[in-house]
This record gives C-alpha cells, structure tokens and sequence, in this order.
C-alpha cells in the first residue's frame, strides 16, 4: 500500500511539474487563444514522453524505485519549460550559450532530487512545492476569466449590393510606403509600384495607418473607425479581448458585406495566430500545408520557453540547410490557394493576410529560405539589407499573385495595402508618446493600393488612409457614396494596453 502510494504521488508530482508551463502559458496568452484545447493536446504529448522515458529507465535500472525516476523526470520537465528564464539572465549572449547553460543547470537539478529523494519527506514535499507553483497560476487565470471582455456585438451598414463583384483584401504586413522606402533605406521601389498601375491600381502616395501594430490598424479598417471608447483623456481603446474576434471576422465590414448576400474567405497564413480562421462563419483558405513538421507562432512562442527552438535554428544554420521548420508566410502560400478560393459561388470577400514583408527575415531576392530566428519583434537596424531582399521577394511574388486575379476576375475589387510600416529606428523600445517625426512617418507610411472596376472610378479617386479603405469599397457596391474618415495616428502604451496617444502627422 505505501509503495502504491509513493508511486501514485508521483505521478501526481510528475503531471504537475510538466504542467505548470503550459498553464502559466495559457494563463499570459487567454485573451489571444480561442480555448485550450491545442495546449492540452501537447500537454498529454508532454506528459505521456515523460512517462515513457521514466518507464524506460526503469527497465535499465530495475533496482531503482519508479517513484524517484518520476520526479526526476518532474524536475526536467519543469527545466524545459523554463529554458526562457534562462536566457534572460544570460541576456544577448550566444543561444549555444544558454541550452549549455540550461543543460548544466537542468543536470544539477536532477541529481539534486536524485539524492534528496531517498528522504521519505521528500515526496510530498515536491508535491506542495508543485501545488506551490499551480496555485498562482490558477488564481491569475480565475481572475483573467472572470475580467475576460466578451465581443460586443458588432454593427451592420444597411447598404444594399446594387454593384456586387468579388472583394480581395490583401495585406502585405508591414510593407512601407514608396517615399519611406526611398527615405530610409534609399530603395526605389518604383518597378513594383508601376508593375500595380498597370494593372490599373490606383497607388496612394501618401496613405497612413491609423495605428502601427498590427491588431489595432486591421481592427481600424475593418471597424471604419477608430476604436476609442469615450472621449476622456488620456484616451482609451477597445479591450484587446474585443479586437481579436474583430480581426479574425467579427467585424462591421464582414457583417454588411454577409447582410449583402457576400460570403466571407478567410486565408490563414499558417504563420501567425491573430489572423488564424475563425472557428464559425467564414470559408477557411489555409497555407502552409505540408505533411513535413512546421511551426506556426503558437508553436515558436510555447516552444520558445524550451531550448527546441534554438536547438533547430542553431542545427539548420550549421548545416546550411534551405529547408526551415517554420511556417513561411509567403505571398504564393495565397496564390497556390487562389483556384479554391475562385471556384466558390460569388460573391465573396477574401481577407488574406500575408506575413511578409514582416520579420523575420526568412526569404532571399529569389524567394529562396534564408534560415533566421523566427522572432516577429525583431526590428534590427542591421537587418535593412535582409529586409529589402525580402521585399523584393514580395513584389515579385504580389505581382504575379494579382495579375492572376486580373486575368480570371477582371471585374473584382482589389485592395493591396499594408497594416503598418517598419520600425527600424527602435519605435517600440521608446515610450509611446514620444516618438518624433520620423519615427511617425516611417511607422505609420503604408502601402495602400486599389483596383476598382471602371463603373466605380469615383471611389478610387483623391487620396485614402488605411481607415477609409472599405468605405470606398461599400461605397462601390452599394452605390451610396459614405464619406472619408479625417485621418487620425494612434500609438498605444503596452504598459497597460488602453492608454493611446495621439500624434499630429503633418500633411504632405
């Protein structure tokens, strides 16, 4: 009975310890998550490999008690899920450095619960210490629960689709405008630019985002407006809660569009998570499909807090490989998808959302893999060169991507813009309200580019932020001309993520 004891505490012990990263995961990230189940599938992956190499030791080392080889295997598994920690101590230090680091410590930790395990306190020592390290987390999680904004309602235009033709909406993230491009990386991007008025795009030269992440300036357009709540100040924004279901469909544009007969076309990227499919109501278009093993954001950003992610990248660079793990986010992963989208019965709107040219630096000029950390925060000054081999990589492949639209959909609505542009001058390591001129203007200049059919030239005309964008549109199929927004720039604070502030952008 005693020994069955020990042996079911530490199960007990073994499951808590391999599962407080993947709770306090949950826990930071509930408000971006569409529930846990994704989390409890690799848990259970987590838990059952941890079993198995205990029972495999066991049967190495018959003498030894099973319960003491499940806490050791407690202990790395608790180690693992905290590789991250350690990295931040050794700070900008080389990654072979950290997984030696982690490696050295996590060996320490074993054998220090190897020999304290022969205590018969031992035990149910490490199983208070394990409930130690739940609890908070489940407390946090409560209170996030119960804080948890659910999404308002959204509201529907009353338009009518007198002019209905097929909407693409895609988003190159984080493409600048032309004159920023000139400006601060001395690139004249004029061919690519040209290349879209001759498929007779209209190019706005002067286009703003009204926010410069990406959450906000895509919940912004889709919106119409601005996303203030009241009319204090500071000013205060729409709880992040409310903007993820916006961003993945919950949204005034998708909704008239629907009320208007429309169908809504969801490309998922495959790379990052705010602009995966929604669940319910769209027709999910997904890229990326491989049978190979690839990583997505919520992979590299749970697997970030183990040394795999370092481990693979550190192993592909070495060995040169062309071949990467993770998800690509190409321009082509859409244009691959274009017949499927096509071969539905109209109209339609397809969002696609592309994750390039946005770090990380993952294709050359010929659209070949470069092998680069998949960090999407990754901002570096020293990067310019790799950025602009991206782009070209982009304008190539955007091309080509709308060209075939033209051809097979020559009456559609295309819309090519950006979300934000770049922030290589170090934006978002200075305080939000305090950015100059020309961190404004490389920040908030956005591609923004639009092809309309000839009976809605009107709406093409003059000069439209990101914020307009499907003003112009409803306006084109509905007939009902709704008027411009007055152009507005936003940044706001990540200390608490409802502050905003509101820069003067001069015009141009």
């Amino acid at each position: 009975m005693r020994s069955a004891l020990k042996l079911l505490l530490s199960l007990v012990v073994l499951a808590v310890f391999s599962g407080v990263g993947f709770l306090n995961f949950y826990r930071i990230n509930f408000e971006s998550l569409t529930g846990p189940s994704r989390l409890v599938r690799y848990y259970a992956v987590v838990l059952a490999v941890a079993v198995a190499g205990s029972l495999i030791v066991k049967s190495l080392f018959r003498a030894v008690p099973i319960f003491r080889i499940f806490l050791v295997s407690s202990v790395i598994a608790f180690m693992t899920f905290n590789y991250d920690a350690i990295k931040v101590k050794v700070g900008s230090a080389p990654a072979d450095l950290a997984i030696l680091l982690w490696a050295g410590a996590t060996l320490l930790a074993g054998i220090a619960v190897w020999k304290l395990s022969r205590r018969a306190a031992f035990l149910p020592t490490m199983a208070i210490v394990g409930l130690a390290y739940m609890v908070p987390a489940v407390i946090s999680l409560i209170r996030e629960q119960s804080r948890h904004v659910q999404a308002a309602n959204v509201a529907t235009l009353s338009m009518t689709a007198r002019n209905p033709r097929n909407v693409y909406w895609i988003v190159l993230d984080g493409y600048p405008r032309g004159d920023v491009l000139q400006e601060f990386f001395a690139f004249d991007d004029e061919a690519f630019l040209k290349g879209l008025r001759d498929l007779d795009f209209v190019v706005y030269d002067h286009a703003l985002a009204s926010f410069p992440e990406t959450i906000f300036s895509i919940s912004s357009t889709l919106s119409l407006g601005f996303l203030q709540v009241g009319v204090g100040s500071p000013a205060t924004i729409l709880p992040t809660a409310e903007l993820y279901p916006m961003v993945r469909g919950q949204n005034v544009v998708v909704n008239t569009l629907r009320s208007m007969g429309y169908r809504y076309v969801h490309f998922q990227n495959g790379y990052d998570n705010l602009t995966q499919c929604p669940l319910q109501g769209a027709v999910c278009i997904s890229g990326n499909v491989s049978h190979e093993v690839q990583f997505d954001e919520f992979d590299l950003a749970l697997f970030s807090k183990t040394p795999l992610i370092d481990v693979i990248a550190l192993g592909s660079a070495r060995l040169e490989s062309d071949q990467t793990p993770f998800m690509r986010g190409a321009v082509r992963d859409l244009t691959d998808k274009l017949s499927a989208v096509q071969a539905l019965a109209g109209p339609f709107f397809l969002y696609g959302h592309i994750l390039a040219p946005h770090p990380p630096m993952r294709f050359r000029q010929d659209c070949s893999i470069r092998m680069a950390m998949p960090d999407l925060l990754d901002w570096d000054a020293a990067d310019k060169p790799a950025f602009l081999d991206q782009l070209v990589c982009v304008n190539g492949e955007a091309i080509d991507l709308v060209s075939r639209i033209v051809r097979s959909d020559p009456q559609a609505i295309i819309v090519m813009q950006s979300d934000h542009g770049t922030a290589f001058r170090g934006q978002f390591s200075k305080p939000f309200d305090a950015w100059d001129e020309l961190d404004v203007k490389e920040r908030f200049g956005a591609l923004n580019a639009m092809r309309m059919p000839a009976s809605c030239a009107r709406e093409a005309g003059g000069s439209v932020d990101l914020v307009n964008t499907f003003s112009r549109v409803l306006s084109c199929i509905s007939g009902h001309h709704l008027p411009d927004k007055a152009s507005r720039q936003f940044v706001v604070s990540h200390a608490d993520m409802t502050r905003v502030h509101e820069y003067t952008v001069k015009s141009e």
